[in-house]
């Protein structure tokens, strides 16, 4: 697996709670390179949130057009 981030090598970690306010453990993945933390629910926020983003059009009537068609 590769980091969205940086392309770097994806290594399989356990995550657990530091905070020792509860037990709870996760698999995830951490970047060697970037340290980038994902787990399935990050992945699964991030699909959620790319997937809601509408395109941006380029030809708005509000910003005038400075390149000669």
């Amino acid at each position: 697996m590769t980091c969205e981030r940086c392309n770097g090598l994806m290594v399989r970690e356990q995550i657990c709670d530091l905070q020792g306010r509860s037990s709870l453990c996760v698999d995830g993945y951490r970047c060697l390179l970037c340290g980038d933390l994902v787990d399935a629910l990050i992945l699964e926020n991030r699909r959620r949130s790319i997937a809601s983003v509408e395109p941006i059009l380029f030809t708005s009537p509000r910003i005038p057009r400075l390149v000669p068609a």
